[in-house]
């Protein structure tokens, strides 16, 4: 182990390319193969209601495993990111796909206003500053009529597993506003509605980790604890007993979705 703390997982989604590629691809497969992570997806694909032949946008769409769900649920999925290192890796893991993807600023997406019937975001407006401008632009390339949906996690239900400390405190604390948009959950219906989407649903889905290596690679619990071993002496023994006991550690993704007016 270093004692040098890395770059906080946050900061490098702002910016993949320019900080930490490695590091982001590695969380966006831990998320995909968790049972609850599975799990959001599979209720956010469903709320899509795709059909046979409809098109469909999947906007900051990373390594594009999703845009490959949506492929494989009929639909005409196309994935738009910023990040080449991501884009990249997407074309190579779905080569054998239909699924096209785009080089594009989710604030200035590059297609006509009405091109697609259903368009999602996932875990993406956490990190962008002003994300109406997002939604409004999803809604933008929506059909009348179309679905437009937001996955996010909500910060704010952060948990670290374990007795209540001190410590633990300020680990969460300081890992919720190492976010752009750490309360953005629970913005998402007031987004859409701003943005001209209705019929608004949402659901919600508990996201945990269960032992240190999921913890540690999704909530930076080693970097942030180790970062505050000089206002906490017992920094370093209390990352000792959380990678040794039961390292658990969760946050609440909410899902919200409606319809274009």
């Amino acid at each position: 182990m270093t004692d040098t703390p890395s770059l906080p997982l946050p900061l490098g989604f702002r910016d993949v390319d320019a900080t930490a590629p490695e590091q982001c691809v590695r969380c966006l497969d831990c998320l995909h193969q968790l049972p609850a992570g599975r799990a959001y997806k599979a209720r956010a694909l469903a709320a899509l209601q795709l059909v046979a032949g409809c098109t469909a946008l999947d906007v900051a769409c990373g390594l594009g495993d999703d845009v490959a769900q949506m492929v494989a649920a009929g639909a005409r999925a196309v994935g738009a990111d910023r990040s080449r290192t991501l884009l990249t890796a997407a074309e190579a893991r779905h080569a054998a796909s239909s699924a096209t993807f785009h080089l594009a600023d989710a604030k200035a997406l590059p297609f006509a206003s009405g091109s697609f019937d259903a368009v999602r975001i996932d875990r993406a407006l956490q990190h962008i500053a002003q994300p109406e401008l997002v939604v409004r632009e999803m809604a933008r390339v929506t059909r009348r009529g179309g679905v437009v949906l937001c996955a996010e996690p909500d910060w704010g239900t952060f948990l670290l597993g374990g007795p209540h400390s001190a410590l633990g405190e300020r680990i969460q604390h300081d890992w919720i506003r190492s976010f752009e948009n750490p309360w953005i959950g629970r913005a998402l219906p007031g987004l859409l509605s701003a943005a001209g989407v209705g019929e608004l649903q949402r659901e919600e889905v508990w996201l945990p980790t269960h032992g240190f290596a999921e913890s540690d690679l999704l909530f930076d619990i080693e970097a942030n604890a180790r970062k505050l071993a000089g206002a906490f002496p017992e920094a370093l023994d209390w990352l000792d007993h959380y990678r040794s006991g039961e390292a658990y550690a969760g946050v609440l993704m909410l899902i919200s979705w409606g319809r274009k007016h």
